[in-house]
């Protein structure tokens, strides 16, 4: 032990041994005492394994996803025909006859058909381009938000965005569908980017469009 200027200093190994001879007889150690916390109440999700992911860029969307035992993440086909696993952020809606509308196209087949298609089909088609950034354009963003497509027509933001989102889904199920052991939409823990200049009205946007 040294002391100076009304301060003294008691080396690390002393302190040890004075702690030790403080203790009670039954001391157990903090860590060994604490009852451990449940796994399903330990305040994070626990995935079954099955995780896929949508990137929704400004310009361009993908897919990944990684099920139980796999050992790496895949990229997922949007495009059969140049097996391009990134495609342009573009969707054709065609309205129905019952008065709804279905997805027609997406990605850059979507911008094929829509520039060739002739006046004529116009008036029962929608198309919608870059979506993200209409949204990020917009100052105030809710359920109300509109978005005009390259028609002029006026639609809830939040719709389109659930027919891209839904379209996107269905794909990826349909794939899983076919293989050895089916896997369904509720299988997979679902995981949706958001920019960080996304304030969080865009955000509550996105998670509502999802659950549409």
């Amino acid at each position: 032990m040294a002391a100076s200027a009304g301060y003294f200093a008691i080396g690390f190994r002393s302190i040890q041994v004075i702690q030790v001879r403080l203790r009670k007889a039954d001391y157990k150690p903090p860590l060994d005492r604490a009852s451990k916390i449940p796994r399903q109440n330990a305040g994070y999700r626990v995935t079954d394994g099955n995780i896929a992911a949508v990137d929704f860029g400004t310009t361009s969307v993908s897919i990944a996803f990684i099920t139980k035992g796999d050992e790496k993440v895949t990229t997922f086909t949007l495009d059969r025909e140049d097996q391009s696993t990134r495609v342009p952020n573009a969707v054709l809606l065609k309205k129905e006859d019952n008065g709804k509308m279905k997805v027609e196209a997406f990605g850059s087949i979507a911008r094929k058909k829509f520039t060739s298609m002739r006046s004529s089909e116009h008036h029962t088609h929608v198309y919608f381009e870059r979506i993200k950034m209409l949204m990020r354009r917009e100052k105030a963003v809710d359920r109300d938000t509109a978005v005009e497509s390259f028609s002029g027509e006026k639609y809830y933001l939040v719709e389109v965005i659930a027919f891209i989102l839904k379209y996107l889904r269905d794909l990826l199920i349909d794939h899983f569908s076919c293989t050895v052991k089916p896997l369904k939409t509720t299988d997979f823990d679902w995981v949706i980017t958001v920019p960080a200049i996304w304030d969080a009205r865009g955000k509550r946007m996105m998670r509502e469009a999802a659950y549409m």
